[in-house]
């Protein structure tokens, strides 16, 4: 497989995986941003802040990953771009959460 589709077929992995988990995760961010957020213009800065945020970090290392790695088989290179897109989203999700938990409060327990 040419270098270039398969670098262009990672990319668009990425970019695929990022765009189903944001079409998951925009309505409830937008409530939990709207409740948190002291107006709307920071909630609408979050939010875009937030999208940009997961669609970057999972491509930066699905590129990443494909510059140190280089298999015989493309079949291997997309596997590795689509578990490079995946732990990208895992950590921007985990680094979203742990910031949104500070000021999200618990419900009180009975």
């Amino acid at each position: 497989m040419d270098a270039y589709l398969l670098l262009l077929a990672e990319s668009i992995i990425s970019l695929i995986v990022s765009q189903i988990v944001l079409s998951v995760l925009s309505r409830p961010l937008v409530n939990v941003l709207a409740q948190v957020c002291p107006d709307e213009r920071v909630a609408v800065f979050w939010l875009s802040y937030t999208k940009l945020m997961l669609v970057i970090a999972p491509l930066l290392l699905v590129l990443s990953v494909d510059l140190l790695a280089h298999f015989a088989s493309p079949l291997d290179s997309v596997r590795l771009a689509l578990m490079a897109a995946l732990g990208g989203l895992l950590l921007g999700l985990h680094l979203i959460g742990k910031r949104l938990n500070q000021f999200v409060p618990a419900p009180k327990s009975v």
